[in-house]
């Protein structure tokens, strides 16, 4: 009778109960290349023996973790691993991550995919091993270059895990079609945008709120800029600022707080008269440095691409750029102000 009705919940388990759409799709993703899971619950899927580990569990969880970088945690993996007693403090101490069971003589990792995890745990057979020391430090810079090699395009490889999922391959079709890239690098889950920012552990990330059956139009650093339930208004916004939406025109946030901005008029190859990037102007249409480096104190900027500081001065020489930047602070005065953009031609118009 217990064998029939633990063979029933089993049957009743179900993603579905699950309260967490990322740990259920990152399960559903581990099924796909390992096949079903050994154990199967509404809390929880479990793989034993399975890609170099000697136990994957994936739980309906999303545990935030601020170490080296704000993230969530829900997949377990765990190896045979006897820790000395004297080293477990000093690992515990590396990261909240690092699990240590001495009874069963293993170690478990949790973060939020299979790379991370073996990151961990390899860092723990090199503690144990004495080919590194148990310092945050050490342990922190190998998260960050395991994930700097991901952003590069290279793929994390490791001698005792196989990687049989491709986990860490940057071509991983499961991150493409699961994450939505941010204008910085960072991630917001499919179902999921970046609505402006947030400061998490002291650092500042990508506020990632649900999509609710809205349309929305963002701008080619991948902010969203305007939303709405009807698709046709988001097609209209979309036809009228078409080419708006490549500038800092219609965006919401000041370009001296956003460091994708920052990176595309400061950094760029193309656009400025001041070696790459769109440049920034003053009252007196004189170019004072980049868009994305407005100083202290200094009034709301004005930015142009070189050829449409040109063409200003072409009509009108530095009279023509000096009156845009005018226009510009007296219909957007507050340099620190958020929300809706206001748009602001470049000339006067025609009465």
């Amino acid at each position: 009778m217990k064998i029939l009705e633990i063979t029933t919940l089993q049957e009743k388990a179900s993603y579905d109960n699950w309260d967490h759409q990322e740990s259920a799709s990152y399960s559903k993703y581990l099924e796909k290349h390992f096949g079903a899971p050994d154990e199967f619950t509404d809390e929880q899927t479990v793989w034993h023996g399975i890609d170099g580990f000697k136990r994957v569990v994936c739980r309906d969880e999303y545990i935030l973790h601020g170490s080296p970088a704000p993230h969530y945690d829900f997949v377990y993996s765990y190896i045979d691993l006897e820790v000395p007693e004297d080293l477990s403090d000093e690992l515990a101490k590396c990261s909240g991550s690092i699990l240590i069971d001495h009874l069963k003589n293993e170690v478990g990792a949790r973060c939020g995919s299979l790379t991370a995890n073996a990151v961990t745990l390899n860092f723990c057979l090199d503690v144990v091993a004495g080919r590194t020391e148990p310092t945050k430090d050490e342990y922190e810079k190998r998260i960050l270059e395991m994930k700097a090699m991901f952003d590069r395009g290279e793929k994390y490889e490791l001698e005792w895990w196989p990687d049989e999922a491709g986990d860490a391959d940057p071509n991983n079709p499961f991150y493409k079609e699961n994450y939505e890239i941010t204008a910085e690098g960072t991630r917001c889950w499919k179902g999921y945008m970046r609505k402006g920012f947030k400061t998490m552990f002291g650092k500042r990330v990508p506020n990632c709120v649900k999509r609710e059956g809205k349309y929305y139009v963002n701008d080619m650093f991948g902010d969203t800029v305007f939303e709405s339930e009807h698709k046709q208004d988001a097609v209209d916004f979309l036809k009228q600022n078409y080419a708006d939406l490549k500038t800092c025109t219609v965006h919401g946030i000041t370009e001296s707080h956003h460091s994708g901005l920052r990176a595309w008029f400061g950094k760029g190859k193309k656009g400025g008269a001041g070696g790459g990037g769109w440049d920034r102007y003053n009252t007196k249409g004189e170019r004072i440095g980049k868009c994305g480096d407005r100083k202290k104190g200094e009034g709301k900027p004005k930015c142009l691409s070189k050829a449409r500081a040109a063409s200003l001065r072409a009509s009108g020489g530095k009279k023509a750029i000096a009156a845009a930047v005018r226009r510009k602070r007296r219909k957007d005065k507050n340099p620190e102000r958020r929300g809706k953009a206001i748009n602001v031609s470049n000339k006067k118009k025609k009465k």
